[in-house]
């Protein structure tokens, strides 16, 4: 976890590149941001369960990963982000990490795609999502998605191959798995 929990830290950084990272989007008005982005149809809540069983332990396995995560108690990925919970491969080459972030909205993400050179939006599990990153993927070997899973909160995956394969496949599968498990948003 040590290893997962330097490389976090190292994939942030270099994703800066001097300017809005897919952890930290540019910040427009509260009133903008109550007033727009897409419906959510099917809200989930991300706080409602434990943070390290937001991916089930099947689901893990199933993408090659140990099947219980550890909590990452590095810096946080973000100022309004909970604490992340870290999977990793068997051999250490390849993690997860999940992490809900509340009060943030899709739309931020839709108005300021240019600040990303690697920026797609995305349906995940029924849920608005962007690929949101600084870099380059397939180059890095680190990716960033964040899900809308209701209108003012969000999940987000932070992933790492050193093999450099897909990492954005693989947090969009993170992701896929962790959806459908949260409980509806009250």
């Amino acid at each position: 976890m040590l290893a997962a929990g330097v490389v976090l830290t190292s994939a942030l950084a270099a994703c800066t590149g001097g300017g809005p990272t897919g952890d930290e989007p540019p910040q427009s008005s509260q009133q903008t941001q109550a007033q727009t982005g897409p419906e959510i149809s099917d809200p989930r809540s991300p706080f409602a369960v434990e943070l390290c069983a937001l991916l089930p332990p099947d689901a893990a396995t199933s993408l090659g990963l140990e099947p219980t995560g550890e909590v990452y108690d590095g810096p946080k990925i973000s100022p309004d982000s909970a604490e992340s919970c870290v999977w990793e491969t068997p051999d250490g080459h390849t993690s997860v990490a999940l992490a809900p972030i509340k009060d943030r909205s899709i739309q931020e993400y839709y108005d300021h795609k240019s600040a990303f050179s690697d920026y797609q939006e995305l349906t995940i599990a029924g849920h608005p999502a962007v690929r949101a990153n600084q870099g380059d993927p397939a180059k890095d070997g680190f990716c960033a998605m964040f899900a809308a899973v209701s209108k003012r909160e969000m999940l987000y995956a932070f992933t790492h191959e050193i093999s450099k394969t897909d990492p954005c496949g693989l947090a969009q599968k993170a992701l896929e798995a962790s959806i459908p498990t949260l409980p509806p948003a009250k």
